[in-house]
Order: structure tokens, then C-alpha cells, then sequence
């Protein structure tokens, strides 16, 4: 039985897909991509996953079709995991790249994109039952400018320092910003608790404009918390009452420690519960 794949708005077996060769985002990265969390076979938080692509085309000067706003891409996941079978959870990758030949210099801007989709375990956001080991990643750091808030096709340092993690016998590795702040995790915002207040590394700091993390920053600003947009580094993490990360696929993951420092995840399970009532 074929999964299939949508390629430009058409529905496709991927078995036997190919890219072509002289594909952008497959020659010099030139694309980014949007991960979407599923339920029920709709897209969850669509409407923000839509408000970064269009800030993202800006950015990069792509060229959106016309047809291609927030209710099109929304039909599209949904015909996909329909036409797949994931109608409960799933995940979504949805690439954009700009569809054009030339070499570093384009000749269009044109853009096509490509959704692929995979079934979840679980329908509704599940806390991780044994907190995450993180450290970290200090070969290589993340220089804050317009481009490093994107979901950018170019993820070199995201492997790097999973890579390195895998090596030091961790689940993850804090990236840190050409000034030695933390940036982000591999694949997730940071937060930081200290006892009714929560820190979040702010987006001059480098990291992805996460659209979980946005959706956080709301939940714990009506549930009443003291929400701090900053700069964190890493010696701050030894200091505080809980660290969890981000992301729209896992919702909120719980770090167990980080060097010495041992943790609780309190806000973590809070926001579990508060996601699953709440997803739009």
C-alpha cells in the first residue's frame, strides 16, 4: 500500500518520489519548513504555523502562489492524512523552497513546496515520564540575526549538536549565541522556572521563532505567571527550579538535570494539561 506525499498541491505515491537534482533547498538550502502537529486529521495551531511562513517568504524573498494561505495549506494537510490514514495523531512536515534555477544568484522567486506526513503514537500531548539529561554544545555557536529565528532548510548546527549530545551520553545539547547565551535546544525552545516566574531566551537571542513557544508564552501569561522574554546563560539553568523544552510535535519536554542540578517538572505536567484543552 502507497503512502503518498502532496508536491506542489497534488497528491502523489512517494514511493519512487525523487527530488530534482537542481532542486535550491537541496543545492545551497535554499527553503525553510514548518513541522505540524495533528489531531483528529486537522492541523493544530495552523493559523501561527501560517503567520511564520508568510513572515519567512518576507525574510527570504520568496513568492508565495496566491492560492496559498492559511485555509489552502490547511486542506492540504487534511487531504493528505485523510488520503494516508492518520486520522488520529500525525505528524507534518510542510517545505517551501524557492523554485528556481540559477546558481547562488536566482533566476525567480517563485516557490513550491512539498508535505509529508507520519502517524503519532499518541493523539493528545504526552509528558515525557523520565526527564531529559541535557548539556552544553560548545563547538559551534548560533549568530543572532534576521535569518536565525527561521525554520531554515539549513540545519548543519541542529546535527552537529545532536550529534554531540549522542556522544556525550545525552538526550539533548543547549546551543548557545555568538555572545555565550543559550539560543535554543537541537529542536526546542528553552524555559526556565524559578518558582512562579519563567524565563525565555528572547528572539535577539537566536532561536527559532517556535510557534510552541509563542502558544507557552500566552497559556502562562492568562494562567498568571510572571513571563520573562531575556537572556539566560547557561551557569542561570544552576539556579532554578525547572527547565523544559518546546516544541509542537512533543508539546513540553521535562529536563531531569543539567550538570549537577537536579529538577521538577511542575509547570511541565500544568502545561501538558493546558495544551490539550486548548488546541486551535
Amino acid at each position: 500500500m502507497n503512502n503518498y506525499l502532496n508536491y506542489n498541491g497534488d497528491l502523489i505515491p512517494d514511493a519512487g518520489f525523487s527530488i530534482p537534482y537542481h532542486n535550491r533547498a537541496f543545492r545551497y538550502g535554499d527553503g525553510f519548513f514548518e513541522t505540524i502537529r495533528c489531531a483528529q486529521g486537522k492541523p493544530l495551531w495552523m493559523l501561527q504555523h501560517y503567520e511564520r511562513i508568510s513572515k519567512s517568504a518576507r525574510i527570504l524573498k520568496f513568492r508565495l502562489p496566491e492560492y496559498a494561505d492559511v485555509e489552502f495549506f490547511s486542506e492540504k494537510i487534511s487531504e493528505l492524512l485523510e488520503a494516508n490514514g492518520y486520522i488520529a495523531g500525525a505528524r507534518v512536515r510542510l517545505s517551501i523552497y524557492r523554485d528556481a534555477t540559477g546558481f547562488y544568484r536566482p533566476d525567480d522567486d517563485k516557490s513550491g513546496f512539498l508535505i509529508e506526513s507520519l502517524p503519532l503514537e499518541n493523539e493528545k500531548y504526552q509528558l515525557n515520564k523520565d526527564g531529559l539529561m541535557a548539556g552544553v554544545f560548545n563547538e559551534i555557536r548560533k549568530p543572532s540575526n534576521l535569518l536565525s529565528n527561521i525554520k531554515s532548510s539549513n540545519a548543519l548546527i541542529y546535527i552537529l549538536a545532536s550529534v554531540y549530545a549522542r556522544e556525550q551520553g545525552w538526550n539533548d545539547a543547549l546551543i548557545l549565541n555568538s555572545e555565550g547565551f543559550i539560543a535554543e535546544a537541537t529542536s526546542s525552545n528553552v524555559f526556565a522556572v524559578k518558582e512562579n516566574s519563567i524565563y525565555t531566551p528572547d528572539l535577539n537571542q537566536g532561536c527559532v521563532e517556535g510557534v510552541m513557544r509563542g502558544v507557552i508564552l500566552e497559556l502562562l501569561s492568562t494562567a498568571g505567571y510572571s513571563v520573562y522574554e531575556c537572556s539566560l546563560l547557561p551557569e542561570d539553568l544552576l539556579d532554578v527550579d525547572e527547565v523544559f523544552l518546546s516544541n509542537t510535535i512533543s508539546g513540553v519536554q521535562w529536563l531531569k538535570g543539567f550538570e549537577y542540578k537536579r529538577y521538577y517538572h511542575k509547570i511541565s505536567s500544568l502545561l501538558i494539561d493546558l495544551l490539550n484543552s486548548n488546541k486551535a
